[in-house]
């Protein structure tokens, strides 16, 4: 469901004309509001059900130690897989607290390849600090011609070192997704991931591997509208990273607490319990499965803990 399509359903349920883009027709329920507690209502929902899952990949450096978290993961439960590329080989990686990471060493490293990261805080902003230091440096080549925003082939120079499946690698800001590579290109590349925008380039500009993937849950973007209650045609037609069945609980719930201090009676059709509501949801993203669905057993690609930590035989440590 797109952000426009989602604020029109809000907007119906509320009783407000449909006037995203204009001024505010009613003035009790302006655009700012619902925006604001559409946004609240996604965030609590991420925060529960870490249901909204991404991937933040990265060029990491020798003797790099610390590197930026994703401006959007969460602060609890966030990261549950994560590994580094060195010539073409993954080696997965653990995440550590302190305790463990400063006094104890529970394995033997693998020489000169960083075994975990360790996230803290800094006030608003995250870090996460690797250990041990790191000593593989990310493959890099250049473009062959000049690259447009929407081609999905990239030609390089060589693309010797990189991984050869569904790897990443980053051109000026933009970061890019291939499914595959021969000896001097990138196929299938998906472009402008991780919240960076697809944008042309130039012959011989640099083409950086992003030798670290970093699997984690993290909150929505937010709607962001601007001021005279305007909100951009671009954010308008963002898709929403919440599957849909869940938005429409979403957006009841936004809807009731709009509406209840103006005219609860109305406001009464819509009323849910919103602990008992982010609940489900966490229990149907856990299993995997909507809970109406029957005939089909799903599971996890890993095995979890309660914490949603992989764990088992192939992640030792655990």
């Amino acid at each position: 469901m797109r952000v426009r399509e989602a604020l029109s359903t809000l907007n119906f349920k509320i009783g407000k004309p449909d006037d995203f883009q204009g001024r505010a027709l009613n003035s009790i329920i302006p655009n700012r509001n619902i925006v604001h507690e559409f946004n609240t209502q996604m965030q609590q929902y991420a925060n529960v059900t870490k249901g909204i899952n991404d991937v933040f990949s990265f060029p990491l450096y020798v003797d790099t130690p610390v590197v930026e978290a994703p401006e959007l993961a969460l602060r609890s439960e966030a990261y549950y897989y994560m590994y580094v590329v060195s010539r073409g080989t993954i080696f997965p990686m653990d995440m550590r607290n302190q305790r463990d990471v400063y006094p104890i060493f529970r394995y033997n490293p693998i020489k000169g390849i960083t075994n975990w990261l360790m996230p803290w805080n800094e006030g608003k902003k995250q870090y996460l600090g690797v250990f041990p230091m790191n000593n593989v440096t990310p493959s890099t080549t250049t473009l062959t011609s000049d690259v447009d925003k929407v081609d999905t082939t990239i030609p390089v120079v060589s693309t010797n070192g990189y991984i050869n499946n569904n790897g990443r690698i980053t051109i000026g800001n933009e970061k890019i997704s291939f499914g595959y590579k021969d000896q001097t290109n990138f196929y299938n590349c998906i472009r402008g991931l991780e919240m960076t925008e697809a944008v042309n380039h130039l012959t011989s500009a640099t083409v950086t591997e992003n030798n670290v993937m970093l699997f984690y849950s993290r909150l929505p973007i937010p709607i962001v509208i601007q001021d005279k209650e305007f909100i951009d045609p671009e954010v308008l037609d963002r898709e929403l990273e919440i599957i849909e069945e869940h938005l429409e609980g979403i957006i009841k719930l936004s809807a009731y607490n709009l509406l209840v201090k103006i005219d609860p009676e109305r406001a009464l059709i819509y009323k849910v319990d919103s602990t008992e509501l982010y609940d489900q949801y966490r229990r149907d993203i856990k299993k995997g499965y909507y809970r109406g669905r029957t005939g089909v057993n799903t599971r996890n690609p890993y095995a979890m803990n309660e914490s949603g930590v992989p764990f088992g035989p192939n992640f030792v440590g655990y």
